[in-house]
């Protein structure tokens, strides 16, 4: 018998000579298993405090084996794409099962987890976040201060990476990291050159050309996801609330003119970028095209600045007009409390 099919029989006599009450469900998880013959053990679910007793970890005949408790609220976790291993859950065996209904549940979350992979706007917002932890993961490279730390990071950009686009694919990694260049060769929709740079990153042994490297697949990404950004609007926008955002910037815009006329450049740039970043959420919230403000930076020519700040507040106070919505401005006191 192997070191896994003795720890999943091993398992299953603990559970119902010792834990018949305190733990609902067991499954095999075969994609992890090194042997191709064997089944490997999965993860348990405790429901007390002395079920979650069963779990321990430990090496057999040279064997690494974990027996892995995982919360009812962990494995919803994993059906709603919030952990690092979603298909952990939809590979997923049932070998023991408390009662009917435990694996009833545990089914309905596998059916849940595949639905919230082919559903797009569940997809995206996992493809979302995967990237969005590349790009966190690559700024802390850009500090590594040894080759196993820039490599480790660099794998990580890769893997995050790759997760993005599986996500984007309605699918997921049966092998985790293990093996994503042969499951990205079966997906449909991959950016032009993406495995190519993979491969040049993960081979890449000089440390500013890995930095690069990563830099470069990850703005390719990042425009294979734009790309796929969904062509419908949001429905129902309150131009309202827009107008209601706009006089509460507005006074950033007068700061941007009053900093750069008095001579303070450094006080302007903070105001703008202050500005730009709630241009760039505002934009995305009412589908409006992208505000660029930032780039008409100058310090040696600040009122090019000036100009693009005043023209963008021109464009949004006709945005908010053309669609209805009052912007609530008075020229004197006595007009704002006539009104008020």
């Amino acid at each position: 018998m192997t070191a896994d099919a003795f720890t999943i029989q091993w398992v299953l006599e603990k559970i119902k000579n010792e834990y018949p009450d305190d733990i609902a469900l067991a499954v095999i998880h075969n994609p992890t298993k090194l042997t191709p013959n064997d089944d490997h053990f999965g993860f348990f679910i405790p429901v007390t405090k002395r079920g979650e007793q069963l779990a321990r970890t430990f090496i057999l005949e040279g064997v690494g084996l974990d027996v892995w408790g995982v919360s009812w609220e962990r494995v919803e976790n994993f059906a709603a794409l919030n952990e690092y291993y979603v298909g952990v859950l939809p590979d997923a065996e049932v070998i023991y099962a408390r009662t009917p209904a435990d694996a009833q549940r545990f089914e309905a979350l596998q059916k849940l987890c595949l639905a919230n992979l082919a559903d797009p706007i569940r997809s995206r917002r996992a493809a979302l976040e995967s990237f969005e932890r590349a790009k966190g993961i690559f700024t802390d490279l850009m500090f590594a201060d040894s080759p196993s730390d820039l490599r480790c990071g660099a794998g990580y950009v890769l893997d995050f990476l790759a997760r993005a686009i599986a996500f984007t694919n309605h699918t997921y990694f049966k092998l985790a990291q293990m093996d994503q260049l042969t499951e990205l060769a079966r997906m449909e929709n991959v950016p032009a050159g993406f495995t190519e740079l993979y491969t040049k990153v993960m081979n890449e042994t000089d440390g500013e050309r890995q930095i690069a490297l990563c830099r470069e697949i990850i703005a390719l990404t990042g425009g294979f996801l734009e790309a796929q950004s969904p062509a419908h609007e949001p429905p129902e926008r309150n131009f309202q609330d827009l107008s209601d955002w706009y006089a509460e910037l507005a006074y950033t815009w007068l700061r941007i003119r009053h900093y750069t006329s008095i001579g303070r450049a450094d006080m302007a740039f903070m105001s703008a970028i202050m500005l730009q970043n709630e241009l760039y959420e505002v934009c995305a919230d009412f589908g409006l095209a992208k505000m660029e403000l930032i780039d008409a930076w100058n310090p040696a020519d600040p009122a090019a600045l000036v100009a693009r700040a005043d023209a963008l507040e021109q464009q949004m106070r006709e945005i908010i007009v053309s669609h209805g919505a009052v912007i609530h401005e008075y020229a004197t006191q006595e007009a704002f409390l006539r009104e008020v």
